[in-house]
């Protein structure tokens, strides 16, 4: 009696269909922008020759580069490093920008996101001048 080995290769159309959608994926991971915001560079401490951003370099900077982004509560969460019901208190406490309603859904804009980020107090660290 022989036993025949069941073959583990693909047919070759569910290979070229597999190469063809990771070529798309990368090709749309590739066009997709990020926002200032998230660049690592936006993200490092000013440099001592540069001084830093006030809102209105902020909302001026924003301007030319197009229209505000609406972020979702998924987006703004991430952002803000805390979860919904906590965003939801702070936004009934006034210490975070309150939400639009665009389609039914809360909405945020990215301009008053980067606001908020801004206007949060820079942490004292040990060595640092009284």
């Amino acid at each position: 009696m022989t036993t025949t080995k069941p073959s583990t290769k693909k047919p070759s159309a569910q290979v070229e269909a597999s190469q063809k959608a990771l070529r798309v994926k990368r090709a749309n991971e590739a066009r997709r922008a990020q926002p200032a915001w998230l660049s690592r560079e936006s993200l490092s401490p000013p440099r001592e020759d540069q001084t830093p951003l006030t809102p209105e370099r902020v909302n001026a900077a924003h301007r030319s580069q197009g229209p505000p982004r609406l972020l979702d509560r998924h987006e703004v969460c991430a952002i803000a490093g805390v979860s919904y019901p906590t965003l939801w208190a702070r936004m009934r406490a006034g210490t975070f920008p309150r939400s639009r309603v665009a389609g039914g859904k809360s909405m945020w804009l990215s301009t008053e996101i980067e606001a908020w980020m801004s206007a949060l107090p820079v942490r004292v660290l040990k060595g640092d001048g009284e």
